[in-house]
């Protein structure tokens, strides 16, 4: 074997550089796969939010639904009307005092609660095939009872409304609507799906 004039072998020295320098990635190297990786992420999920639909959407009209049917269920067993008030960006439940004859807005029960809309998704509303121009959910003014658009009466039968989702600049579309029956059902395009 030879040897340099140091004694130790050239090509020994030599190798060891090499495997050195080729055990471990460049931070150039790491930088360029993590933006690979991260392009590649977010073309998954453009995608998936672009193919998969509103979940979001879907998500606000299941509960709609849900609410206002734990709300006829709660009007039947308290043997009191409940009310809906909506705006464009939320919607709030209220309950008649009969004693004091006016409305109140429900502050004790959690699933009544006051709820607001995602960003970008608003609200219209239709009552008996007509539609209704949706006031602020503000307070009213003093001596003034706030109103009820939707009224779910202690009978269990609901005032005949439709509720329409929309996702602004898209052309997502949801419906929950009530019949004078009580039954609540919820739409998307052309579904419809009965509660």
């Amino acid at each position: 074997m030879p040897t340099s004039a140091t004694g130790t072998s050239s090509r020994r020295s030599a190798l060891a550089g090499a495997s050195r320098r080729a055990s471990g990635f460049t931070l150039l190297e790491v930088l360029v796969v993590i933006v690979i990786i991260g392009i590649l992420t977010s073309i998954a999920v453009v995608s998936i939010h672009v193919l998969g639909g509103d979940h979001e959407m879907d998500q606000e009209v299941a509960r709609l639904a849900a609410v206002l049917g734990q709300a006829r269920e709660e009007a039947m067993l308290q043997g009191r009307d409940l009310g809906l008030r909506l705006d464009e960006y939320g919607y709030d439940f209220l309950h008649y005092d009969a004693r004091l004859e006016h409305w109140t807005t429900v502050t004790d029960d959690p699933l009544l609660r006051a709820r607001g809309l995602p960003e970008g998704v608003s609200l219209s509303l239709r009552l008996e095939s007509r539609d209704v121009t949706l006031r602020s959910r503000a307070e009213p003014k003093e001596g003034e009872s706030p109103s009820p658009q939707v009224v779910v009466q202690a009978s269990g039968d609901l005032v005949p409304f439709e509720v329409v989702l929309r996702r602004a600049g898209t052309e997502e579309v949801r419906r929950v609507a009530g019949s004078a029956d009580g039954s609540i059902t919820t739409s998307k395009g052309d579904e419809s799906t009965a509660r």
